[in-house]
């Protein structure tokens, strides 16, 4: 095998990568090719030149590849805005009581705040849902 014809084994793996979406595996495979090229334009033996593509495969799989999976993970999605709010805990600034509305001190901001419940003024609450610019909170 000649050093170009690795170097096409290359590209037809980088294609196959592209094409099937398989996780940098067959990109994998091409570093080892290209090494196994380097080889055999400098004239060393097919076989050392299939034991490099071999070794060198194997050892981009098990090094390069966590690292591009890792690269292309989708970050959690993290809740931002008044949605990060849900689940938080608060204290309660004005008494609430289930025909009137008071409010809640959550991460230092003062909000509306409404509940099934009569909730006193400094106990702490969760806030279970948002309306607009109004919290449904329960007791903790």
């Amino acid at each position: 095998m000649t050093w170009l014809a690795w170097v096409v084994v290359a590209i037809i793996l980088v294609i196959l990568e592209i094409v099937t979406f398989s996780v940098f595996f067959f990109t994998c495979l091409a570093v080892g090719a290209l090494f196994a090229a380097v080889l055999t334009y400098f004239n060393v033996s097919i076989w050392i030149s299939v034991g490099v593509f071999v070794v060198i495969s194997v050892l981009s799989i098990y090094t390069i590849r966590p690292i591009f999976k890792k690269m292309l993970k989708k970050a959690e999605t993290v809740e931002s805005n008044v949605d990060a709010l849900i689940g938080a805990e608060a204290i309660v600034t004005g008494t609430i009581t289930p025909l009137k509305d008071g409010f809640v001190k959550v991460f230092s901001e003062i909000w509306l705040a409404s509940a099934d419940e009569e909730i006193k003024e400094g106990e702490k609450v969760k806030i279970i849902s948002i309306s607009g610019t109004k919290l449904f909170v329960k007791k903790v």
